[in-house]
């Protein structure tokens, strides 16, 4: 089969429909690359707008992933994530780049594969929730990704379980973030900011962003913490607007807790987390060792070493 022969044409017939709602991009058996040649085995997962395969090196029978989406569909989405992973490729949260090109209509990147997500994941628990060490492992790890795509002057706007993927084989103590298609470049090499906008239109997901985001102010690096402070609350307890669809109500929902916050299941100085992140301004550099800290006093122990609680239950992809 042939590259152009693998493009799956039955998409044509989904036009209202787009990431992994739709027809496969891709059939079983397409050969992509033309320098380093992977054949496509299935697809296995999807966002708003691209799909994710299971594919192998030809050559070095190497198992991968592929990320696909089409050309026609804010096609600057996946050249940032490249550019963003090739420059991150030193960081242990951010899945490897192997290669990337394109394909009839579609742009590709062939990266690590990855394990299930956290939100996956949570289904399996007892209650949908994590203990109190596990939450506060998977905030440590991501605090430790963070830092490093901060560093490079990006913010990621999308922080949520969703996107926390963990790894597999000799990773699978590894957390990784996955999905840049929403991230925005904040700082520039120079050490200057991007000048502030006074209007910001909404990117991020309504569960998790911050206060900021939904008054339509500009981002900064600690927005993506307070991302991962809902999502963290998520995973140990549950969110109190997890049913609610109206941002504004969400909005509400979110002031009210904060007002007088207390962890059901966190503990006492899961409180000072939200409070460190009021203090942060928006072109500030948040202090990331001391957010690791509260949630390292949130547990009795946190051993990374230690097996998760999915790992029984993490086989989505192998």
């Amino acid at each position: 089969m042939n590259q152009l022969q693998g493009v799956q044409k039955n998409a044509e017939y989904y036009p209202a429909e787009r990431g992994k709602l739709a027809a496969p991009f891709l059939e079983t058996g397409t050969i992509i690359g033309l320098k380093r040649p992977f054949q496509v085995e299935k697809m296995v997962g999807g966002g708003g707008f691209g799909q994710i395969f299971r594919a192998v090196d030809m050559e070095t029978k190497l198992v991968v992933a592929v990320k696909v989406e089409p050309k026609s569909v804010e096609s600057g989405r996946i050249v940032l994530e490249l550019h963003i992973l090739v420059e991150l490729a030193h960081s242990p949260h951010i899945p490897k780049v192997h290669y990337s090109g394109e394909i009839g209509g579609y742009n590709f990147i062939v990266m690590q594969l990855l394990g299930s997500n956290i939100t996956d994941l949570r289904k399996f628990q007892k209650g949908r929730c994590f203990s109190a060490e596990t939450t506060a492992r998977v905030g440590i790890q991501c605090l430790e990704g963070l830092k490093q795509i901060h560093e490079l002057g990006y913010i990621h706007r999308d922080i949520k379980p969703s996107n926390i993927c963990v790894g597999i084989g000799e990773h699978k103590r590894v957390l990784y973030i996955v999905d840049f298609g929403m991230a925005r470049q904040i700082r520039f090499p120079s050490g200057a900011f991007r000048p502030e906008r006074p209007y910001a239109s909404f990117r991020g997901t309504t569960r998790y962003v911050s206060l900021a985001a939904h008054e339509r102010k500009e981002q900064g690096f600690a927005d993506d913490i307070w991302c991962l402070f809902f999502s963290l609350l998520e995973l140990a307890e549950g969110l109190p607007w997890k049913n609610v669809v109206d941002q504004d109500q969400v909005y509400h929902a979110k002031q009210l807790l904060l007002r007088n916050f207390q962890s059901r299941k966190m503990g006492q100085n899961f409180g000072t987390f939200p409070r460190a992140l009021e203090l942060i301004k928006r072109t500030e550099t948040p202090n990331y060792e001391n957010f690791i800290v509260i949630l390292k006093s949130c547990s009795s122990r946190v051993n990374e070493w230690e097996e998760f609680e999915w790992d029984d239950h993490d086989e989505q992809y192998r």
